[in-house]
């Protein structure tokens, strides 16, 4: 159980770091959206992520879990676009 568990830590700070790197590219799309005078908020775009998401190959996680977690990220990505408008 040990080595699943390290395995685990090594997936999340994977996951962390990119992320992260999410993160300040969702703030640097905010800042291109500010320069055109765009939304934050583009449902198109959201809804192409979900699809393409779906799309994706997977053997454990469910679409469903997919969607729900990337709820959440996009949610926080929107907030970090929204500074990056600021």
């Amino acid at each position: 159980m040990d080595k699943l568990r390290k395995r685990i830590d090594h997936i999340d700070e994977q996951l962390v770091k990119l992320l992260d790197e999410r993160m300040g590219l969702a703030f640097e799309i905010g800042r291109c959206k500010k320069e055109k005078a765009l939304p934050v908020l583009d449902a198109g775009r959201e809804a192409d992520v979900y699809v393409h998401l779906k799309a994706l190959p997977k053997i454990s996680i469910r679409d469903d879990e997919l969607q729900e977690l990337f709820e959440h990220i996009i949610r926080i990505s929107r907030s970090h676009g929204a500074r990056g408008m600021r």
